[in-house]
């Protein structure tokens, strides 16, 4: 009986040694896996970040939005302490109001939309944009650089009002 313990104990080491190796080795070869933490708002956020503090650190999520069919991606540029109540205003007040939210992204996407769709806007932003997600900026502070995204189907394409200084700047589209 002794030896039968014996044997399992030493059978169960291996295997977790085993293990052990296994993981070491896919770290090696694919690095190590990404930063999961739940937040009180934001639910499941990942960090991408590196080891080293940098300006480009960031989280991502998915949110659900009252009156959008797809959850919408969020990306917070905070540090690996993760975004503050101020993050969390920021997006609540950027989403509290989608209508006036594709108000400020309209003037850069206007030049743009009937050269990528070929037709005249209705006037409601619905029947042609679909949000698709929001960056937060750093410090949550409107001043910083952020963005909207929202894709056009009739153009097959994804329109995103770039600001810097709580204004759009410019419209990247791409798809």
């Amino acid at each position: 009986m002794e030896e039968r313990i014996r044997e399992r104990t030493t059978t169960l080491t291996q295997f977790t040694r085993c293990v052990v190796m296994l993981q070491k080795l896919k770290e090696r070869l694919f690095g190590k896996p990404p930063l999961q933490v739940e937040h009180d708002f934001f639910g499941k956020i990942i960090f991408m970040g590196g080891e080293t503090p940098s300006d480009d650190d960031y989280w991502e999520c998915e949110l659900r939005v009252e009156g959008v069919k797809e959850p919408i991606g969020v990306t917070i540029n905070a540090g690996i302490e993760g975004p503050t109540r101020g993050y969390v205003a920021f997006y609540k007040n950027a989403i509290s109001n989608l209508d006036n939210l594709f108000d400020q992204c309209w003037p850069i996407f206007e030049p743009d939309f009937e050269q990528w769709t070929q037709k005249k806007f209705s006037g409601n932003w619905r029947d042609d944009f679909e949000l698709m997600g929001i960056e937060i900026p750093k410090d949550a502070d409107p001043n910083n650089k952020w963005a909207v995204c929202y894709f056009v189907d009739k153009a097959n394409h994804y329109f995103t009002a770039q600001f810097e200084n709580g204004r759009p700047k410019y419209n990247e589209i791409d798809g």
